[in-house]
C-alpha cells in the first residue's frame, strides 16, 4: 500500500526544522520561556545587587544576562527568518512522498527545480517526529519535511510503523 504526503517549503515547515535542530526533543515554546524567566530573573538579581551594594561592577554581569537573553530572542526569533531566506530558488518548493514498502520516492516541484528520487527506509540517518511534521534526514545535514496534515492513504501511524521498523533507535518522537 503505498501512502501519500507532501510539503511545501513555506516558512512555517522551516521554522518548525529550525527549532527542530535547535531544541531538538523539547518544546520550543517551553525551553524559550524557561531561558527567558531565567534570563529575566537572573538580571533582576544583578540589580538588585547593584543597588543594595551600590556596586558598578556587576554592570558585567548584568550586560551578560542581557546578551544571554538576545540571543535567545535571535535563535528563537529571527534564525528561522533567516534559514528561510537562505532557500533562495527552493522558496515554495513542493516535496511529493510517497512511501512504498520498502523505499519513499520523492518529487520535488518548483519554479527552478524540477526532480525525483527513490531512498531506501534503511538509510535514514534518523527520523524525528512531532505533532505536525515528520523530519527524515537523510545526512546530517539533507532532511526531509513531511507536513502530517497531508496524508493520504493512510496515517502518521502507517508511516512510523514503516519508518522505525528500519530506524529502530534512531525514529525519535518528539512531545510537542
Amino acid at each position: 500500500m503505498e501512502i501519500r504526503a507532501k510539503c511545501k517549503f513555506d516558512f512555517e515547515s522551516i521554522r518548525a526544522l529550525t527549532h527542530l535542530s535547535l531544541f531538538k526533543k523539547a518544546n520550543p515554546k517551553k525551553r524559550f520561556l524557561t531561558w527567558s524567566i531565567i534570563s529575566a530573573t537572573l538580571a533582576v538579581i544583578i540589580i538588585l545587587e547593584m543597588i543594595i551594594f551600590s556596586d558598578a561592577m556587576f554592570i558585567e554581569l548584568l550586560c551578560l544576562a542581557i546578551i544571554i537573553f538576545l540571543l535567545e530572542c535571535y535563535l528563537y526569533f529571527l534564525l528561522p527568518k533567516i534559514r528561510y531566506k537562505a532557500l533562495a530558488k527552493m522558496k515554495g518548493a513542493e516535496n511529493e512522498y510517497i512511501f512504498c514498502d520498502n523505499v519513499l520516492k520523492i518529487f520535488t516541484i518548483s519554479q527552478e527545480y524540477n526532480g525525483e528520487a527513490e531512498i531506501e527506509y534503511s538509510l535514514f540517518v534518523r527520523v524525528y517526529e512531532t505533532t505536525k511534521y515528520l523530519f527524515l534526514y537523510q545526512t546530517n545535514n539533507q532532511v526531509f519535511v513531511v507536513d502530517k496534515k497531508t496524508i493520504e492513504n493512510g496515517t502518521a501511524e502507517d508511516i512510523r510503523n514503516k519508518l522505525s521498523t528500519y530506524a529502530k533507535d534512531k525514529y525519535i518522537t518528539c512531545k510537542y
